[in-house]
């Protein structure tokens, strides 16, 4: 018996959970998610931290750079004394050997300049809503697109109740609902070959660029001529809108904090919280300790994973648009490690991509569904668990899971489909 094998496995381990248990598991993590977030809302307004961390933890940069924009030259939101100056006045429970530094491009500042003539703990609760209702709207257009009905109450509960986005995103303020929702529109205008608005989609991710460049480099490779277009046009569109905002010498501030990340990140990886990041250089500084062997070794790693990824791409260039969907699954995951700079509150990305596989593995072998099943299960419970065993163990078990989920994808385009359509056991 190979106990990597559906029926080893379950021999040695038990049936995989089913929507009913799923449910309860989404259940679950939700009431856990409401609660944290009460508790945090209870001590901020008291003016007091919750297990260590301020009222919405990266909340405060977003928020102090909208009042920069309002009350203080704009150009200021990339000047970091002064920005941290103010994070201090506007929360004063955060611990001064903390700093929330301002690093999104301009634009992404103009969402925060209303929330910015509040006071802080109560647009903290307006922005609390309007994450979760960006997230709920992906969702319900990712899940209507892509998912059979019956599944679709079980993956809402899974995918607001992830760790990821429910404690990292939602709870700590952050702004990866912005990546998300541009990458669900990118996914759905892919599948429904409409590449120019999907290039458009991209592009207004521009925001962050570790969360566009491994996409749109797959852009070129797959002859994508239109949705590289588009993404050129979003791109252009989100500039001139940081120029309207910031002028061109804030945007030339941007570039210069994009290099501070950059450094910290590659040359001073122990000033940031390495748990905290899933990207190659991250894994393995974190992994083999200070130095340049793990830089080494993660561009190597990645430069390799990147080439094989370019040739699958670019020997399938030719390919019907469907024949190469799965391919956008297996990129969105390796672009969270093939990389110098992702946190995990990014990976909220990876959910387009489970949602693409899902709906190829309808019409797959059991088989194929079943390893499905087992690194949906993988995708959700190692995110609990992946913070805390990198800072005890030095081993981020989440950039491990990415990479074997996007290579699973790849040898999956080869498999040929059969059986009856089951997505997950009832």
């Amino acid at each position: 018996m190979q106990l990597f094998s559906p029926k080893g496995f379950e021999r040695t381990f038990g049936r995989l959970p089913g929507q009913a248990e799923a449910r309860a598991i989404g259940v679950f993590g939700v009431i856990a998610g409401i609660i944290m977030c009460g508790l945090s809302l209870y001590y901020g307004f008291r003016g007091e931290t919750f297990m260590g961390r301020p009222l919405g933890t990266d909340f405060v940069e977003f928020y102090t750079a909208g009042k920069v924009l309002n009350e203080h030259d704009p150009v200021r939101i990339y000047d970091l004394p002064f920005l941290v100056q103010l994070e201090y006045k506007i929360l004063p429970s955060m611990p001064h050997d903390q700093m929330a530094m301002y690093g999104n491009a301009p634009y992404v500042a103009l969402l925060f300049r209303p929330l910015a003539r509040l006071p802080y703990v109560w647009a903290y609760c307006v922005w609390l809503i309007f994450s979760m209702a960006v997230y709920l709207l992906g969702l319900w257009l990712l899940f209507r697109d892509l998912l059979p009905a019956g599944a679709r109450g079980a993956a809402f509960l899974l995918a607001v109740s992830s760790p990821m986005y429910i404690l990292e995103t939602w709870i700590g303020g952050q702004v990866s609902i912005l990546g998300f929702l541009a990458m669900v529109v990118f996914v759905l205008c892919m599948r429904g070959g409409r590449g120019f608005l999907a290039g458009l989609a991209l592009g207004c991710a521009i925001y962050k660029p570790s969360l566009v460049a491994i996409p749109t480099a797959m852009l070129v490779f797959g002859a994508y001529w239109r949705a590289l277009a588009g993404f050129v046009s979003g791109t252009a569109l989100m500039g001139l809108l940081s120029v309207a905002t910031v002028g061109v010498q804030g945007c030339l501030r941007w570039l210069d904090m994009l290099k501070v990340f950059r450094y910290l990140a590659i040359t001073e990886p122990n000033l940031l919280r390495t748990n905290k990041y899933v990207d190659l250089n991250s894994f393995f500084s974190m992994l083999l300790g200070g130095g340049s062997v793990p830089r080494i070794v993660a561009t190597v790693i990645g430069g390799a994973a990147f080439l094989y990824l370019a040739w699958v791409w670019w020997r399938s260039r030719n390919a019907p648009n469907d024949a190469r969907l799965g391919l956008w699954a297996a990129t969105i995951s390796w672009a969270m490690i093939i990389n110098v700079y992702v946190p995990v509150y990014d990976t909220i990305v990876l959910v387009p991509a489970i949602a693409l596989v899902a709906n190829l593995v309808v019409e797959r072998s059991e088989t194929d569904r079943w390893f499905f099943r087992f690194w949906l299960v993988l995708l959700y419970l190692i995110p609990w668990l992946t913070q805390s065993a990198a800072e005890f163990l030095r081993l981020q078990l989440f950039t491990i899971l990415l990479a074997g989920f996007g290579y699973w994808v790849l040898t999956l385009r080869q498999h040929k489909p059969s059986g009856l359509p089951v997505l997950i056991d009832s």
